[in-house]
């Protein structure tokens, strides 16, 4: 009966899943990015037409300086573009911003094309707007959209839009990589212009995020957008029901902490949720999953692989089943556990395959093998937990009115920690730099510990709360490992959320009661 009841109500809330897997086309920008860039760097016309001749080898290549100006600007394209987002985000909603991050997207591929480094430096720091957008507003319209008992399925997308273009973008690349002319990366490129196109076509049929609406008071139209997302079977009450419950924590929020400007994220317990946020944003990319990412097929060639990229798409593959993992067990483990383990499993990984490579000798087939086998493992469990269930937290953590400028915060801690990363990738691996090699992992294993540590003393569970109910621990400052426990009882710093609404209501028309969940 369990199962039948939850089919019923998968098939009641389709419009809302249909909704947002519009949404997430946004996303496979920064999983064709990563999928395609790291197989160009080793692709023979690519550093043909971008890199020089290096006779001492007899082979084609792009200078550490060279990959790291174009990661580096195209991080730091993504660390501005985050800031900006999250005041259009405030200001203009989630669907305005979607439409901008896709066309600068698409141009930004398009210039790619141009056979030439100037062009591909100016094509990614675009790429790197439309990549910081997508995460600035996909996260948020899942969070606020989505009913409680679907909300960290959806948001799993998020990942899942990242992997399987990432994949495909490696096996694409694979396909291409031997053609001697510029259609080796310009086929790649085109392929990822395909997602861009199609939300760009079907973002008019999605409602704006009901939230949204309410906190620039326009309520009538945020009943309408509620109406259509909860789709045909919803009655009118059950909307007034639940638009009237956000409206309630709305202004509670506002009559508490009246400002809304990034300043407001570092005051009381919103310092709390920015925390939160930044360090499961950061995370993930102090633990290497940059260098796994973007730097995989050159990694496997500096080290030796006979088929680099072969492996890569061997490595993204895992990503994928890890994303798959995620969608089974986000809403029965719950947020907290999978993050901790995650983090001990990825540090694990990194240790134990940087102590492998050290300790047998060069060319062992052995070690190689098992190599690959840490970080297919690292690749999976990342998907599984931190970039996946991350994402699901990123949009729970923050508070309604601060939800843009809190998830901008934490995707520039993120991109801020990406770029260190990236920046210093080549130099490390790099023979006429620092040539650490399998020794990188020491690094990255090293920091993983502090990840983990830390994870478990902030991180909290929000596994079926409403986000009003996330509001109301945050506001009553229960602390993050006593989240799964608590009680909710609508008292909020000494308010009767209830009476609050009844207080608003010859304000607003309107009356307060309980979420469905």
């Amino acid at each position: 009966m369990a199962s039948e009841s939850l089919l019923h109500r998968i098939r009641r809330d389709l419009p809302v899943i249909g909704y947002c897997l519009i949404v997430g086309l946004a996303a496979t920008s920064f999983g064709f990015d990563q999928g395609l860039t790291g197989g160009f760097f080793s692709m023979k016309q690519y550093n043909k037409d971008l890199g020089y001749y290096d006779k001492a080898k007899g082979v084609y290549a792009m200078t550490a300086e060279s990959q790291t100006m174009m990661m580096g600007i195209e991080i730091g394209s993504v660390l501005v573009a985050a800031v900006i987002s999250g005041y259009i985000g405030s200001k203009w909603g989630r669907k305005v911003g979607l439409v901008i991050g896709n066309l600068i997207g698409i141009l930004g591929v398009g210039i790619q094309m141009i056979s030439h480094f100037a062009a591909a430096v100016v094509g990614r720091a675009l790429m790197g707007v439309s990549i910081a957008f997508a995460a600035q507003f996909c996260i948020p319209y899942w969070s606020e959209a989505a009913p409680v008992y679907l909300r960290g399925f959806i948001v799993v997308f998020y990942q899942f839009f990242i992997n399987l273009p990432t994949f495909i973008g490696s096996c694409v690349d694979q396909g291409t990589y031997k053609l001697d002319n510029p259609l080796a990366y310009r086929i790649p490129l085109v392929v990822a212009m395909a997602a861009p196109a199609a939300l760009l076509c079907l973002i008019w049929i999605v409602p704006e995020s009901p939230r949204w609406l309410i906190t620039h008071g326009r309520i009538e139209e945020a009943k309408v957008s509620m109406s259509k997302i909860r789709g045909r079977h919803a009655s009118v009450d059950d909307v007034d029901q639940e638009v009237r419950e956000i409206i309630a924590y709305v202004e509670l929020e506002k009559a508490l902490e009246s400002s809304t400007s990034y300043a407001e994220c570092f005051k009381g317990t919103e310092l709390c949720r920015t925390l939160i946020a930044s360090v499961i944003a950061a995370g993930g990319q102090l633990m290497g999953v940059g260098f796994i990412g973007a730097y995989s097929t050159y990694f496997f060639d500096v080290i030796g692989f006979s088929n680099a990229f072969l492996v890569t798409v061997i490595v993204s593959l895992c990503s994928v089943a890890g994303v798959l993992v995620a969608f089974m067990i986000v809403n029965y483990v719950g947020r907290r556990p999978i993050m901790i383990t995650g983090s001990g499993v990825l540090t694990f990984c990194m240790l134990a395959f940087a102590v492998v490579a050290q300790a047998t000798p060069a060319r062992n087939k052995a070690a190689a093998k098992f190599i690959i086998f840490c970080i297919c493992c690292y690749s999976f469990t990342y998907s599984a937990s931190w970039g996946s269930v991350g994402s699901v937290m990123m949009g729970e953590v923050p508070s309604n009115r601060l939800r843009s400028k809190t998830l901008a915060i934490a995707m520039s801690a993120s991109w801020v920690s990406a770029l260190t990363v990236i920046t210093a990738i080549p130099y490390l691996l790099s023979a006429q730099y620092a040539n650490l090699g399998t020794k990188v992992g020491f690094i990255f294993g090293s920091i993983g510990v502090c990840i983990f540590i830390v994870s478990w003393i902030i991180i909290p569970e929000t596994k079926g709360r409403s986000l009003e109910q996330l509001d109301e621990m945050f506001m009553n400052r229960i602390p993050t490992r006593e989240f799964k426990s608590y009680v909710c009882t609508g008292l909020v710093a000494g308010y009767d959320v209830n009476t609050f609404g009844d207080e608003k209501r010859a304000v607003m028309g309107e009356s307060t009661h309980v979420e469905k969940v």
